[in-house]
C-alpha cells in the first residue's frame, strides 16, 4: 500500500513539536497565552516588544509586563505574498488592548474593524524541516463589537 507524499508529510508535521517564531514575545506556560511587554520603571509606560530604552521618558530599567488579552482591531491589511513556509494569504493587523497599547498581530478569521478580539496562538506557517512555526494571533469575539 502506497502513501501519498502530502499524508506522509501531514502526519510528520503533526507528530513535530511546534515551533515560536519568536518565543521571548508570548508567555503560554499558565494555559492562556500572554503577551510579553516591557515596562518601564520610571513611568509605567508599556512597550511591545519590549524595548532596552523608554520612548516616554528615555529610562533604562525596564521591567517585564504581560498584556491584556482582550482588545479591538484598529486597522488591518490582507497579506497574499510572504516569506517561504508562510500560511497565504493571512490578516495581519493592529489591535487595541485594553490596557491601552496597539500591537501587531496575525487576524484569524474573518476581521471587522472596531471589532473585539481575542489573543490566541496559530500557525502561521512550517519550517523549511516540517515544523509547525506558531505565533500570537487574535482572533474575531463573535458577536462582539467595541
Amino acid at each position: 500500500m502506497s502513501t501519498s507524499p502530502e499524508i506522509v508529510a501531514d502526519a510528520a508535521m503533526a507528530a513535530a513539536e511546534p515551533c515560536f517564531v519568536a518565543p521571548e514575545l508570548i508567555d503560554a506556560s499558565g494555559g492562556a497565552p500572554r503577551l510579553v511587554a516591557g515596562k518601564c520603571k520610571a513611568c509605567g509606560a508599556l512597550s511591545f516588544p519590549r524595548a532596552p530604552v523608554c520612548a516616554a521618558c528615555l529610562a533604562q530599567e525596564i521591567g517585564v509586563a504581560h498584556l491584556a488579552s482582550e482588545g479591538v482591531l484598529y486597522s488591518f491589511a490582507t497579506v497574499h505574498q510572504a516569506p517561504r513556509n508562510w500560511i497565504v494569504p493571512y490578516h495581519l493587523g493592529y489591535v487595541d488592548l485594553t490596557d491601552g497599547i496597539r500591537v501587531l498581530a496575525h487576524i484569524d478569521g474573518e476581521p471587522k474593524i472596531n471589532g473585539r478580539v481575542r489573543l490566541g496562538v496559530g500557525r502561521v506557517g512550517t519550517s523549511a524541516e516540517g515544523t509547525p512555526l506558531m505565533s500570537y494571533v487574535f482572533t474575531p469575539v463573535s458577536g462582539a463589537s467595541a
